[in-house]
């Protein structure tokens, strides 16, 4: 994660901005009430009307995807002013065709249980956000595992299902890259309020570091990955080894992919299209601290948070995000701990910055 590319020119996010209405998902006891935006903002009006839902899970089929538009290298063509473009990668879709820089992933096939595959339910849910995205007038493209070098858009949501030994184990998770930008941040925000609210289901907050160091992410490190200032995010639609999660990935697709959609519908709608900073993200120096003593570290970022670990006066902390006065930080050659620890408890080094981890799959 470590080669500085430069910012194009012209972002895809520097237009006027657009509002686009929310799909209409129906509440368990009411029907539900078309979305509305702030004053003056002239929606695309909704077209969906709640589809019935199958009372039992039913086989899923291995659809063909729509071949997506081919997509140009970077630097990409830039859209006309009223273009957003938002891209949707299937997980583990054509992992075998992974370039020669990824050739470790080229086996990563996800999870499987109850006779269906992770690649299944990802290839379908991610074409019916698509067209839910596309029915909005937003021109979305839908990706293998190899994304176009320096991929720009308005946003990139890598779209997976979980897996456990566990069986009881169940929930979605959502995760940004390791230095996450304002942008990204939002994104990820606005997806866990709207695919929590679609879906009632729990959230896992058991973030992985192959989410947070997913390889499509890394463009520090890979040429085939998202722009710097491509807002990212990958999404766990849920655990396929736990029955309840496995019946919703299998049966309420539609429901899913609405979830999915409105959160990206929503992060178009809010994000400020003028202010570029936000798709920058933070590009921290290595720090120690500033006692001899160490630092302590913690699992949130409150004095009150749980100690998970103490970092000596020599350790140094590699900051990938900060929150209200804290850093978020990893602390080198300590076997992998991650957590939080007070800004003003830190100096900077002149130290260089680490060699990236590894590319992962999620």
């Amino acid at each position: 994660m470590l080669a500085t590319i430069r910012r194009p020119r012209n972002l895809l996010l520097a237009t006027v901005p657009l509002a686009f209405a929310l799909l209409i998902i129906p509440a368990p006891s009411q029907p539900a009430s078309p979305a509305t935006s702030a004053p003056g903002m002239a929606l695309f009006p909704p077209t969906l009307t709640p589809t019935s839902v199958p009372p039992t899970p039913t086989p899923l089929p291995t659809p063909e995807p729509p071949t997506p538009a081919p997509i140009a290298a970077a630097p990409a063509p830039q859209p006309q002013p009223s273009e957003v473009r938002v891209g949707l990668q299937v997980g583990h879709w054509k992992s075998n065709e992974l370039p020669d820089e990824l050739n470790r992933l080229r086996t990563s096939s996800g999870t499987a249980a109850g006779g269906v595959t992770e690649l299944q339910v990802n290839l379908d849910i991610t074409n019916r956000v698509a067209e839910l995205l596309r029915s909005r007038g937003i021109i979305t493209d839908v990706l293998p595992a190899t994304v176009p070098p320096g991929y720009q858009a308005a946003a990139f949501i890598s779209i997976h299902a979980d897996g456990s030994p566990n069986t009881k184990a169940r929930g979605f998770k959502l995760a940004t890259p390791w230095r996450t930008s304002r942008a990204a941040q939002h994104l990820q925000d606005v997806m866990v309020e709207e695919y929590r609210k679609a879906t009632e289901m729990p959230r896992d907050g058991a973030i992985t570091m192959n989410m947070r160091g997913y390889y499509a992410f890394s463009w520090r490190r890979h040429t085939h990955a998202v722009a710097k200032t491509t807002p990212s995010v990958i999404v766990e639609m849920g655990f396929l080894t736990n029955p309840t999660d496995r019946a919703m990935l299998t049966s309420k697709q539609d429901l899913i992919a609405k979830g999915i959609a409105n959160g990206i519908i929503r992060y178009l709608n809010e994000r400020d299209v003028a202010d570029l900073g936000a798709l920058e993200p933070p590009d921290f120096k290595q720090h120690r601290p500033a006692s001899p003593d160490g630092v302590v570290v913690r699992a949130i970022p409150a004095d009150t948070g749980k100690v998970i670990a103490r970092a000596g006066g020599d350790a140094r902390l590699s900051p990938f995000q900060e929150r209200d006065g804290w850093f978020q930080v990893f602390v080198r050659g300590s076997g992998g701990v991650i957590g939080w620890v007070r800004r003003d408890q830190l100096i900077e080094t002149d130290d260089p910055l680490p060699t990236p981890l590894p590319a992962t799959d999620s």
